[in-house]
């Protein structure tokens, strides 16, 4: 019968035998491997709830389905079974159940469950990274929302702002670099050639006083 409740647990994630406790089955979820460029698949564990609960009459619907057997038959069957599974374990014996984990009783009296490695029931998928250079998207700018293609527009222009502003610079010193040239070769290059050439002669200016006879 172990198969049969290994394949109840799976199907519905939890497995009530009165005695032991309850079996649950927990999903992890999937896990993205970079190095090997997979995506692994969910995992599953198993635990041990030691809250004791009442099987559904649906369970002994299902398990009656599962053995080929009548509903009272299949009643009886899994009663016996976690009877003896019960005294198996007060007599101290460990119970290996295939694809679940060990049971065993603990130093307190309780029931011990380890469970076995991660259930995975899927293959990995196959990952590569993809890069979409023009797929646009939303930029936060501020107080604003802007398109990345906004955003690449807008900094094209400031470039060209930018540059136009540098081509201007450098053709003004270009040119006062060709004009400080061409003074100083028509003029040479001492200090007086820079100087005011024109002499200046002072103005004689008229008497303010007259002379008294």
């Amino acid at each position: 019968m172990y198969a049969e409740l290994y394949s109840y647990l799976i199907l519905h994630k939890n497995l009530p035998v009165p005695g032991i406790g309850t079996f649950l089955l927990q999903r992890h979820s999937a896990v993205a491997d970079f190095p090997n460029k997979l995506i692994l698949p969910p995992s599953f564990s198993i635990a041990l709830d030691n809250k004791e609960q009442t099987p559904a009459m649906s369970f002994y619907k299902w398990l009656s389905q599962a053995l080929s057997s009548s509903d009272h038959e299949a009643v009886t069957r899994f009663n016996d079974f976690a009877f003896n599974l019960k005294n198996q374990l007060a007599n101290g014996d460990i119970i290996n159940w295939n694809d679940v984990g060990t049971i065993s009783k603990g130093l307190g009296g309780e029931v011990k469950f380890i469970p076995q490695e991660k259930i995975i029931l899927e293959e990995p998928v196959p990952a590569e990274k993809v890069i979409r250079e023009k797929a646009e998207h939303m930029v936060r700018v501020g107080e604003d929302d802007k398109t990345s293609e906004e955003m690449t527009t807008f900094l094209n222009q400031t470039e060209e702002k930018k540059s136009l502003w540098w081509a201007a610079a450098l053709v003004i010193g270009l040119i006062a670099v060709v004009f400080l040239g061409w003074y100083f070769s028509e003029n040479g290059v001492e200090v007086a050639s820079t100087a005011n050439s024109k002499q200046v002669s002072p103005i004689e200016s008229a008497a303010t006083y007259k002379l008294l006879p």
